[in-house]
């Protein structure tokens, strides 16, 4: 009897159907990340979240993204929402609309929103998608992921970088082709040192007086200033000819500068021959350079950011805040620029945190350059 038994039991097992594996559907293969948790950063009197989350597509399918919402992680109504063709940039080659990410592909959104008033809590990103089948596309899902909680703004503010000017604040975050378009993965991981970058060029009607001695109208020769007291961590003088080409050589001549609160400044493209060397103390305002084009450069000019770690390209790029300085009109936008047209002057008033992109900016609390625009 049991040996009958037995042997029903396992002609059963044989011929049983075998168990279906549940369907995967292509909404659930989107992998959302944020690899820098941002601090919260002050940018011409607003504070604002300035980071980026990476979207990797795991599917066999296309995915279309339709809207990006960021709210508290606990619910609520969201804080802001992203058209997503305004911030997303795909890496690689991708064919298709700028919104779809290919399979296999990854996308970084872009994101910069207000952050006014709010205590610090989680916040998640709610992705709204839409599968790309070659039928038509499918039904319309959302998905949640990138969960965050904003740290602790900067408080030490920094002296200036320059003197006198006037100065144009070029490639801050939200410039479209600006460093922050540019991260690098140097260590297995992907960082961007330039989040907050500010190439410094001289704006028009520069006076060159103003700015050091043996100053060219391109801004070269002028003096570059230490931001606050601190080591100096790296001096890097310009390549030796002949020597093997490295990534990290577009920096050109190079100052590190490790502050008190544990960051990092970087002065890059400065002019050959530097004078002070690594492990020296210096004060704020005490000049350490000059202005150059060593490096990868279009033109002389001072690229000036705060990292969380000293080397160049393997750290995150920090907000940091200015404690001198007037902004005294704006180019209308880098074209402007570019073309050495005259920039729009305004009424002066002081850096508050970051300058906007663009920005026209004099280092000299005492002379009001407006009238030299032209």
């Amino acid at each position: 009897m049991l040996f009958a038994l037995l042997a029903t039991l396992s002609a059963t097992a044989v011929t049983a159907p075998a168990a279906q594996p549940a369907a995967v559907r292509p909404y659930q293969s989107l992998h959302l990340e944020v690899p820098y948790v941002p601090s919260i950063a002050r940018i011409d009197g607003e504070d604002r979240l300035v980071y980026e989350l990476h979207a990797t597509n795991f599917a066999a399918l296309p995915l279309a993204v339709t809207a990006i919402d960021i709210g508290a992680a606990a619910g609520g109504a969201p804080l802001a929402r992203i058209d997503p063709a305004g911030a997303v940039r795909r890496i690689g080659a991708q064919a298709g609309p700028a919104t779809e990410i290919a399979p296999g592909g990854r996308a970084i959104f872009y994101l910069s929103i207000p952050w006014a008033g709010r205590a610090r809590q989680p916040l998640l990103h709610r992705i709204s998608l839409t599968p790309v089948r070659p039928g038509g596309a499918g039904p319309s899902v959302a998905i949640a992921g990138g969960e965050f909680t904003p740290t602790l703004p900067f408080t030490a503010t920094l002296g200036a970088p320059l003197r006198g000017g006037p100065w144009t604040a070029v490639a801050l975050p939200d410039v479209d082709n600006g460093h922050r378009r540019f991260p690098y993965a140097v260590s297995g991981r992907v960082r961007l040192p330039g989040r907050h970058a500010i190439d410094w060029m001289p704006a028009v009607g520069f006076d060159l007086r103003s700015t050091g001695a043996d100053v060219a109208a391109d801004g070269s020769g002028a003096d570059v200033l230490a931001v606050a007291d601190g080591e100096v961590v790296t001096v890097k003088d310009v390549a030796v000819p002949g020597t093997p080409a490295s990534v990290e050589d577009e920096t050109g001549a190079m100052i590190v500068l490790r502050l008190p609160d544990g960051r990092y400044a970087f002065y890059q493209h400065l002019a050959p021959g530097i004078g002070i060397k690594a492990g020296m103390r210096v004060r704020r305002g005490q000049v350490i350079g000059r202005v150059g084009s060593s490096g990868h450069v279009t033109q002389p000019h001072l690229h000036f950011h705060i990292a969380d770690g000293a080397a160049p390209l393997d750290g995150e790029g920090l907000p940091y805040r200015f404690a001198t300085g007037h902004i005294v009109g704006r180019y209308a936008d880098i074209a402007d620029f570019k073309g050495k047209k005259a920039w729009e002057a305004a009424a002066p008033r002081p850096i508050d945190g970051l300058p906007p992109a663009n920005a026209v900016i004099v280092f000299d609390a005492a002379r009001d350059l407006t009238r030299r625009r032209n």
